[in-house]
């Protein structure tokens, strides 16, 4: 069995559109060295039939790249972000963990978000902790996949930064055994 995470994870979504790309990219290229004669050359602009010179090859190849690099450049752009986010999301819970600066949360309650997978609401775990001047601290999970609270003792790990509590991190996973599914 393996032990998959309990975090969603939407990375995958990057990926794909960044190989859609790709596919479109393709073509474009190939057929900047696809040879384009008279007898293969067909290029229709406001319905008129333009006859073969060296310069209307031209415009053909670089209307075929355009029209294939702009969905190229579209999906690059959105796959790059979200790769950006998740990297970046990714990287600030590691510097959080690594600072070692934690507190233990309780009173979990979990939450259901906007965001829907297979017609199932994603879930996030909210947790509390008040501290010794009696301020409350309310802290909210990444989205889930599963509700959690059976595996974590009513209790959960926040990493957060010292000078700014407001930079945080419920860590879930890593107060919870193990879960294999």
């Amino acid at each position: 069995m393996k032990n998959k995470s309990i975090y969603s994870n939407f990375k995958w979504v990057a990926w794909l559109l960044i190989g859609m790309g790709v596919l479109f990219l393709v073509p474009a290229i190939v057929m900047q060295f696809v040879p384009i004669g008279p007898d293969n050359f067909n290029l229709t602009l406001n319905g008129v039939r333009q006859p073969y010179t060296e310069a209307n090859a031209a415009l053909f190849r670089r209307i075929f790249l355009y029209a294939f690099s702009a969905p190229t450049l579209i999906l690059f752009i959105i796959g790059g972000v979200i790769l950006f986010y998740h990297i970046r999301k990714t990287k600030k819970e590691n510097d959080l963990r690594e600072m070692g600066t934690y507190l233990i949360a309780r009173n979990l309650e979990v939450g259901y978000s906007s965001i829907r997978v297979n017609y199932r609401h994603q879930i996030f775990l909210t947790c509390s902790y008040v501290d010794e001047k009696g301020n409350n601290y309310l802290f909210k999970s990444r989205p889930l996949r599963y509700d959690p609270r059976a595996f974590l003792n009513g209790q959960v790990k926040v990493y957060y930064q010292p000078d700014n509590i407001s930079n945080y991190f419920v860590d879930v996973e890593g107060s919870m055994d193990p879960v294999y599914e």
